[in-house]
């Protein structure tokens, strides 16, 4: 049984996005799909967390869901910041490094970097 708890699975994703941000390398398939897949994880495993907690006693009530919104609420949030920040790391790159990447997935190199960027995140 594996005893990683929530907080430790998000703290990890968050050194890595780090780490990875940090780089000067650039981007490439599997480092993006590697942190996606984590920040999945992450998630995945507050959901049974959760359940399990919420269905401790056999029964899972209206006023436990009610009360666990906030939670949620807070996770979805914490989700949207990560995501936030890989979205971040394509705009902190250069035309150069975007076209590189473009290039790797066969895609057309041409256009402002915002265009660039848009073509990526398709």
């Amino acid at each position: 049984m594996n005893n990683t708890t929530v907080e430790e699975c998000v703290n990890a994703l968050n050194e890595t996005i780090e780490c990875v941000s940090g780089s000067s390398s650039i981007f490439d398939d599997i480092e993006i799909m590697l942190l996606a897949v984590a920040a999945l994880l992450g998630i995945a495993a507050w959901g049974i967390q959760k359940y399990k907690t919420l269905s401790a006693d056999g029964k899972i009530t209206l006023d436990e869901l009610i009360n666990s919104v906030g939670e949620v609420k807070e996770k979805t949030a914490e989700a949207k910041a990560e995501l936030k920040t890989i979205e971040d790391t394509l705009e902190s790159r250069n035309v150069a490094e975007l076209k590189a990447i473009l290039k790797e997935r066969g895609l057309s190199v041409s256009g402002k970097k915002a265009d660039l960027i848009a073509r990526l995140k398709e």
